[in-house]
């Protein structure tokens, strides 16, 4: 093979969001991009993005550019002195790239022993094997920004962390801080501690409903009916659950508590809504009859 020089003179002219045309390989001089401070998720439809730059305009710890069945994008921006945090993922391989400023990785099998570390600088990539302790800190004077691919993916869809304090109150809160993947149909990340005692869950938390959904394979951006009322739903259906025994169908476990409250939103988008209503009504009537 001749080698050419330059063959593909405009290599390096990509478009942020290429939902406009190309004529002969020539960029366009205006074009749409994403807002910057984005919360769209666009994934499971086909995307395609300059990457470079969303990453530099993404000024979130952490946000959910592209989320589909086997794999996840995310923007970060790590702020100076900032890491990532010490986490190990079991079943995901990462990549990173970093697309300004620069930091140190580390990487090991076991949290006590990093004997992996790289300096990396702009354009340098990471790739990071399922099972590996791993942290990145910026170690520059400005932020550093990079994406990061999870395969599977890691987060529910549409996540956003505008903070890494934000983060580490959703992770520890689903109880999977240093463990991050978001749940599936064969991983026990919603199982309880006390699953087997008489304890019973009191609430799950909206990126617990966010995940559940996810499982369900319900695409916000395609029903009539939003997170807020998913997440009314679930924590209604606990009702369900071990909180009463002589109704207890769902042991709180998620996917089935999810299904039923699913069950009832697709009678009306906001069934729970409607019910909040109703059982005011119902304490004010038996309030009445008691007196």
């Amino acid at each position: 093979m001749h080698n050419v020089p330059r063959m593909y003179p405009y290599q390096n002219q990509y478009y942020y969001d290429v939902n406009a045309p190309w004529h002969n390989y020539v960029r366009q001089p205006v074009y749409r991009s994403i807002p910057n401070g984005t919360r769209q998720d666009y994934g499971k439809e086909p995307f395609v993005v300059n990457i470079n730059e969303a990453a530099k305009q993404n000024n979130t710890y952490r946000t959910a550019l592209w989320t589909g069945d086997q794999l996840q994008v995310t923007l970060m921006s790590l702020n100076v002195n900032e890491d990532i945090g010490l986490e190990m993922h079991p079943d995901v391989d990462q990549f990173l790239r970093i697309e300004q400023g620069q930091g140190i990785v580390q990487m090991g099998k076991s949290k006590d022993h990093l004997d992996f570390e790289k300096n990396v600088y702009d354009d340098f990539a990471i790739m990071i094997p399922a099972g590996t302790w791993h942290n990145l800190t910026n170690t520059g004077n400005i932020p550093l920004k990079l994406y990061s691919i999870y395969a599977p993916p890691n987060h529910p869809f549409g996540t956003v962390h505008v903070t890494k304090s934000d983060a580490v109150a959703a992770e520890e809160a689903n109880g999977h801080r240093n463990n991050n993947k978001i749940p599936r149909k064969n991983s026990t990340i919603f199982r309880q501690n006390n699953l087997n005692t008489t304890n019973s869950k009191t609430t799950f938390s909206k990126e617990e409903a966010a995940a559940i959904a996810l499982l369900l394979g319900i695409d916000f951006t395609k029903v009539k009916f939003d997170l807020n009322e998913f997440w009314m739903g679930v924590n209604t259906e606990l009702e369900h659950g071990r909180k009463y025994n002589q109704t207890n169908v769902t042991a709180d476990e998620p996917i089935t508590t999810g299904k039923i409250a699913l069950a009832h939103i697709n009678e009306f988008p906001d069934y729970y809504k409607r019910l909040k209503v109703l059982e005011e009504e119902a304490k004010a009537y038996w309030k009445e009859q008691t007196r």
